[in-house]
């Protein structure tokens, strides 16, 4: 066992504070990468639909079908 007293003893540079570290980190990183993944599925910006004038023009004012037209008349 080592001797506690001194002033530089850090348990972390012990084999079991040093193994601890890593799994802390390992699981910090994992963590990281799901929530990155997370946000890439949900909430990452959709295509962008077409606002131009144009754009706009062309979706609203679709002509009828033929079948639409005969209702009409």
């Amino acid at each position: 066992m080592p001797d506690v007293s001194r002033a530089g003893y850090s348990w972390f540079r012990t084999r079991g504070g040093r193994r601890f570290g890593l799994e802390f980190a390992v699981v910090v990183a994992a963590k990281l990468v799901l929530l990155g993944v997370l946000w890439w599925l949900c909430f990452t910006p959709s295509t962008r639909p077409d606002v131009s004038p144009a754009g706009v023009a062309d979706h609203l004012l679709v002509p009828a079908t033929p079948a639409q037209a005969a209702r009409d008349d």
